[in-house]
């Protein structure tokens, strides 16, 4: 009998520090062991994903797989806005904010052979900047915060991004009313960039160099080689710590440990250079053209007045027609407060030694994401996924572009920790 009475009475106990365990534990210690029970489908959903690339504004069935997930998670879920856009969102019980998380869905064209076994089925479209590894992230997050919702006490937006590649999606999802449905405090968004699997990158304020393609108009009573000349004295003119070398060899010393965007001797700041120059002639009209990269924003809006004005001090004066650019790549602006304090909240979470900040800005690429910026405060993350171990080099839009997978579960958990943090945040 009182061995009877003892086994109940230890039964209890247990059953009462397990509870009470279970109470306690870390919300972040369960978003990584919830990670990694849900990692395996999400690796096979990317691979899905990858086998079926499309291209911008055409991405009907990436569309469809993300809102059948969401669905399945119990989201609310919101489709066809702004051509393929998906939103799904997840409402707590208490007051807190509203914070967004948005990812891209396209792929672009390329014939470039794929360099894995689940090779796309699509000829001529492939994944070659890891948006279906960024899709596959943002269903992992909202698989993991549904499981916390009664933990959560704001509200979270999650944005699933047409057309990224042609800079219109999210114009596009803004235009037909984004903003009308989901109402976030914050925004925050990732792209996968060619560090260390296991990396995070982050830096306030700008994070591209501002690409500009201008074009001059003139007369043909101007000498053409001679214009061709003095277009481009001007332009030599204003060159700034110029980056050298070809575009490809210029991209591929982005990552380089010593001069590359994470180092603090970087090469990546403060520049300006020129490529592209080129004089044509259309009817009765020549053009000159140029792309110039540039680190400065204030510099790009004055530069076309200065070369009007050196322009209508030179013999081609009378032949000048007009000056503008025609292109403009968008990079994303971080705010510096929110980039603070993301890093901090990783930091508490999180190995301090995955979270590095960059010290320059990266020429030739572009992100739409800065027009969710223009509306909402927000954050945009590089996120590693290179194993030079492997042979894995994750630099995007490169022809030996591939991922290590592992960055899907770094991406899942360190994110999914910070939304937590900032819903729950007044």
């Amino acid at each position: 009998m009182k061995q009877r009475i003892l086994l109940i009475v230890l039964f209890i106990v247990t059953v009462t520090l397990s509870a009470q365990s279970n109470k306690n534990t870390n919300p972040h210690q369960e978003i990584i062991n919830q990670t990694d029970e849900i990692y395996e489908d999400l690796v096979n959903i990317r691979r899905d994903l990858h086998m079926h690339p499309e291209i911008s504004k055409q991405e009907k069935r990436t569309s469809k797989v993300v809102a059948d997930y969401l669905k399945g998670l119990g989201l609310e879920v919101k489709i066809n806005i702004g051509g393929n856009g998906v939103v799904g969102i997840l409402k707590g019980g208490k007051k807190g904010k509203k914070i967004a998380w948005r990812a891209d869905m396209d792929a672009i064209k390329t014939n470039v052979p794929d360099l894995v076994d689940f090779k796309s089925k699509n000829e001529g479209v492939r994944h070659i900047c890891g948006h279906d590894v960024h899709t596959t992230i943002g269903l992992g997050i909202a698989n993991i915060l549904s499981k916390q919702k009664e933990n959560i006490k704001g509200t979270v937006y999650f944005i699933f991004q047409p057309a990224e590649e042609t800079y219109t999606g999210a114009k596009d999802m803004i235009n037909d009313g984004l903003f009308d449905i989901i109402k976030p405090d914050e925004i925050y968004g990732l792209h996968i960039g060619p560090e260390k699997v296991g990396t995070i990158n982050f830096k306030a304020n700008e994070l591209f160099a501002y690409q500009r393609s201008l074009e001059v108009k003139f007369k043909p009573s101007a000498n053409e080689n001679e214009l061709e000349n003095f277009m481009n004295t001007i332009l030599k003119g204003y060159e700034r710590n110029p980056l050298k070398g070809s575009p490809l060899d210029i991209i591929n010393s982005i990552s380089d440990p010593k001069k590359g965007v994470a180092s603090k001797e970087t090469i990546f700041k403060d520049y300006f250079f020129v490529e592209g120059t080129k004089l044509s002639k259309v009817k009765d009209t020549m053009f000159f053209n140029a792309s110039f990269f540039e680190t400065n924003a204030q510099n790009t809006r004055e530069i076309p007045i200065k070369i009007k004005k050196q322009i209508l001090n030179s013999k081609f004066k009378d032949s000048f027609i007009s000056i503008g650019y025609t292109r403009a790549f968008a990079t994303p602006i971080n705010d510096p407060e929110l980039t603070r304090i993301a890093k901090q909240t990783a930091d508490n979470f999180y190995d301090k030694d995955m979270f590095n900040p960059l010290h320059g800005q990266i020429p030739y690429f572009g992100e739409d994401f800065i027009f969710y910026q223009q509306k909402v405060p927000g954050v945009f993350f590089f996120l590693g996924a290179s194993n030079i171990e492997k042979g894995i080099n994750s630099m995007p839009h490169s022809p030996n572009f591939v991922v290590d997978e592992k960055a899907i579960k770094y991406g899942v958990q360190c994110f999914a920790s910070l939304i937590f943090e900032r819903a729950n945040s007044i």
